[in-house]
């Protein structure tokens, strides 16, 4: 099963629905005067049937959720967040009605919204009964689509699909809404049965590697797209303009960004101090400085490369997570930023902490101020659907307006994934190249370990892949691997608990066959809280160490952080040597305030 709903994609889910629009105005039929007529326009319905999301429905249901002799039980859903978990609908043959499709069977983590649908109890082949207490179930398939307006969000202007495709003219129903289902007789059991998995084209499923897996294995092509040759975002274009426009700040007393070359060390450190003291930059101020870190990211690859001559060090931060105060403290043991020491932040500088906002124009200014020398990550949580439920976006909203946190996305789609210092140490914020082709089965486990590369992936391919796209393991498996996927002590591939399917865990084999293939030694990678702040995963000739840098992680883990500092001896870059700390104080603002449901969240305030 395809997963598109893992990437928001407002010009794909466009055109499908204009197809699914299509197909359904096409199946305009007048009431037939023989019997036998009608009998053939619902064959032809049948045979043109399409789903939410415009693909052909192959062995269409016919059903009747209002019959009650129909029903065999039901299950009421409540949802409060967009998108639901439901991957498409399709209608009853006759065009009315609503069923589940295809749907995400399984949540990625605790609360994830696309995983709602699944927590709740719904299944596929049940049908939409009630939505908000009032019965749908004769109405026409298109205005129940509208009502429930299932759709990702779009990912340049943050909004839901807008316009609609059923003659009753439905608004999308308010959240939270409760959706009732019924599971109807015989429906699943008339459902097509595959005699296998999905399969890639060009996959040979007899192959004798594939030769034990079960039946309803997938077996998946690994995708590596390619980058455009330009980027062009209309989202910053558009803010770029409508920021020229805006008014000078009156009254701002604090430190200002007047360009470039109005920071240095000594306007950063005012800059933080400020933070600290709960003053932000002027709205004009933090466009204008976040649009000049997005020019700068824009052009760069998505493997960058740094280079530490010798005597000079490079310092890896992990993991930030908006601790701002904590964010500080290293900055006192470590040093900003110099030609000196380089820095490479290394992903998840947002979400869950109070400060993101703070954390992050702090990075943009270090990189707008040391272009070359200040190098940037992405990781899992620079990523919309993150952003939404884990807080960004709303401490945007909160601080400044929702308006710029199409920006950031925008800016993170930008983000390289991965560094390689002096053609030594790769980092990267996840891990290695998952398996390829990509196998998947239900019931894997964490005992399950298999060798899943023949052919390596070399740092040409990665450096010219594109990353301009939300993570999305059947559209970019690799960009889902650099940025998810965790080591694990036993040679070969296996699943990760993070998520139902697309992202694995890799052996110290599979990280070694990498660096070895690719000329590298070492490989840094972040993703995951260590008691110490650090830890050797894979040790020997080609190591591969874990660097968090947010201590007390979420004010409970009681972690250390730590930061790694590697420097060029001459022969080769030596290291790394780690620097711990501790967490510090910090006004009383709990972790997740700004979270979905959390105090300080936009929604949460509105409604008190």
């Amino acid at each position: 099963m395809r997963r598109p709903a893992l990437l928001p994609a407002a010009v794909a889910l466009c055109s499908l629905l204009a197809v699914g629009r299509l197909a359904l105005s096409a199946l305009a039929f007048t009431t037939p005067v023989q019997p036998v007529l009608r009998s053939r326009s619902l064959v032809a319905r049948a045979a043109s049937m399409r789903d939410s999301e415009g693909n052909k429905v192959r062995e269409p249901k016919t059903f009747d959720a209002s019959d009650a002799s129909s029903i065999t039980g039901s299950v009421t859903v409540e949802y409060k967040k967009r998108p639901f978990g439901v991957l498409a609908y399709a209608p009853s043959t006759s065009g009315k009605g609503a069923m589940i499709w295809k749907m995400n069977e399984g949540s990625r983590y605790p609360g994830d919204p696309q995983g709602q649908a699944f927590v709740g109890g719904a299944k596929q082949f049940m049908a939409v009964k009630k939505v908000a207490g009032v019965d749908v179930s004769t109405w026409d398939f298109w205005d129940i689509m509208d009502l429930l307006d299932d759709k990702i969000l779009d990912n340049s202007a943050g909004i839901f699909q807008s316009s609609g495709s059923g003659s009753m003219g439905n608004k999308p129903a308010e959240l939270p809404v409760s959706i009732e289902y019924a599971a109807l007789k015989d429906v699943a059991a008339g459902a097509p049965v595959p005699s296998h998995g999905e399969t890639s084209p060009g996959i040979d499923r007899s192959d004798d590697r594939f030769k034990d897996l079960p039946r309803d294995a997938t077996i998946k092509e690994y995708k590596i797209p390619v980058a455009p040759a330009n980027y062009q975002s209309q989202v910053v274009e558009t803010l770029r303009s409508a920021v020229a426009a805006m008014p000078e700040p009156v009254g701002h007393t604090g430190p200002r960004y007047m360009g470039p070359s109005s920071l240095n060390e000594g306007s950063i450190k005012q800059m933080l101090q400020s933070f600290k003291n709960g003053q932000l930059l002027p709205m004009k101020d933090a466009y204008k400085l976040a649009i000049d870190a997005f020019d700068i990211l824009v052009k760069e690859k998505t493997l960058g490369r740094l280079n530490v001559p010798v005597g000079k060090k490079v310092t890896v931060v992990g993991d930030l997570h908006g601790q701002l105060y904590d964010f500080d403290h290293m900055l006192s043991l470590a040093g900003f930023p110099s030609p000196d020491n380089q820095f490479l932040f290394n992903g998840d500088f947002v979400d869950r902490g109070p400060w993101s906002v703070e954390v992050m124009f702090t990075i943009l200014a270090f990189k707008v101020w040391q272009p070359n020398g200040v190098g940037m990550n992405r990781g899992n949580h620079e990523a919309e659907m993150a952003n939404h439920f884990y807080g960004f976006f709303g401490e945007l909203e909160v601080k400044y307006e929702k308006r710029m946190t199409d920006l950031f996305a925008e800016i993170f789609r930008a983000t390289p994934l991965c560094h390689v210092i002096n053609n030594e140490i790769f980092v990267v914020h996840g891990g290695i190249p998952g398996p390829d082709p990509r196998v998947w089965w239900k019931g894997m486990d964490n005992q399950i370990s298999f060798d899943g590369r023949q052919i390596q992936i070399s740092l040409a391919e990665i450096e010219n892949s594109n990353r301009f796209m939300e993570p999305n393991p059947d559209e970019n498996p690799l960009m889902v691997d650099l940025l998810w996927s965790d080591p694990k002590g036993k040679d070969g591939y296996g699943p990760s608990g993070r998520m139902s399917s697309g992202i694995y865990l890799f052996g110290p084999d599979v990280s070694k066959n990498f660096m070895e293939y690719n000329g590298l030694r070492m490989t840094l990678r972040s993703h995951e809280v260590k008691a110490q702040g650090y830890r050797y995963d894979h040790e020997g000739q080609y190591p591969l160490i874990t660097v968090f840098s947010a201590p007390n992680y979420v004010d409970k883990a009681g972690n250390m952080a730590s930061v790694a500092v590697l420097t060029n001896d001459g022969t080769k870059l030596a290291g790394p040597e780690f620097i711990q700390y501790s967490a510090q104080p910090h006004p009383d603002v709990p972790s997740g305030a700004y979270a979905a449901g959390g105090p300080l969240h936009p929604e949460t305030v509105a409604a008190r």
